[in-house]
């Protein structure tokens, strides 16, 4: 699931979009952040989710058929339980150095390491992708991460500029767009911005990101992902469950939930096509 999702997004920019460039890497004044991708998710996910919680995106995906989920988290295996209509329990296990190293390379392709520079200034941190731009150096924010203060979740912020370029449809909303990061250059859909760092907050929470994650719900993905494999190996363990899960709805549920922008979700079906090719491969 989360490695077709990400291969989607680099389709969607193969396609023509064009991103906003940083003068400076963001957010401004922040603070080299040393800590790895592992150690933020690993520290996110709590002791037990289950779908009795009505909030929980677990509560969500249950249905006539799939009556309780819960996950553990015991330190070094995340185990799975889900119940049935049926009566039918089945316990999955997977080691969770696994589950972490797969999210790390199959959702961020390996580039949230050597080549990434990680500022953090209060609860952002900014990965900064350096490289040169018409000949100059700029910087690129492919992802921002936002820890959530309400609780000890992160928000996974993927190509969290895009959707300003996208959705500004008139000369008002460039303007506005330009006025709040301090578009310092502009030219050919170009664009080099140096906000302060209140500007680029302001900006995050009014406008979303091309896709938003949970550390929550890319576990979730992940777990269910390797379960639908499970499950097409046709051991005899799973036949008692067969069709039981509707994966690609978990997985639509979980991409479009809270209202996510329709330009994510045509984009996302347009591409599906492409997508089971790749599966078949």
């Amino acid at each position: 699931m989360i490695k077709n999702i990400l291969v989607s997004i680099s389709l969607i920019f193969l396609i023509g979009c064009f991103d906003i460039y940083f003068k400076h890497p963001q957010p401004r004044g922040g603070k080299v952040f040393n800590k790895s991708l592992e150690q933020i998710f690993t520290s996110a996910i709590p002791k037990t989710i289950n779908s009795n919680d009505t909030i929980s995106i677990l509560n969500e995906i249950i249905n006539d058929t799939l009556k309780f989920i819960e996950i553990r988290n015991k330190q070094k295996v995340f185990e799975l339980e889900l119940q049935f209509f049926n009566s039918v329990t089945i316990i999955e296990k997977f080691i969770t150095e696994d589950i972490i190293d797969s999210i790390s390379q199959n959702a961020f392709d390996g580039t949230m390491h050597s080549q990434l520079t990680m500022l953090k200034k209060e609860n952002i941190i900014c990965f900064n992708k350096k490289f040169t731009k018409d000949g100059r150096e700029v910087y690129e924010i492919p992802i921002i991460i936002e820890k959530i203060r309400s609780n000890n979740d992160f928000k996974f912020l993927v190509a969290p500029f895009i959707w300003s370029l996208i959705s500004s449809s008139d000369d008002s909303d460039i303007n506005h767009m330009k006025k709040q990061l301090n578009i310092i250059e502009y030219h050919n859909s170009f664009f080099v911005a140096d906000p302060s760092y209140m500007s680029l907050r302001n900006h995050l929470k009014n406008t979303p990101p091309l896709v938003e994650f949970s550390s929550i719900e890319i576990l979730v993905l992940s777990l269910f992902g390797i379960l639908e494999e499970r499950e097409k190996s046709k051991s005899k363990k799973y036949k008692s469950i067969e069709g039981f899960i509707n994966y690609q709805e978990i997985e639509n549920l979980i991409m479009f939930s809270k209202d996510r922008n329709k330009f994510t979700k045509k984009a996302f079906e347009k591409i599906g096509p492409v997508l089971e090719k790749i599966d078949k491969k």
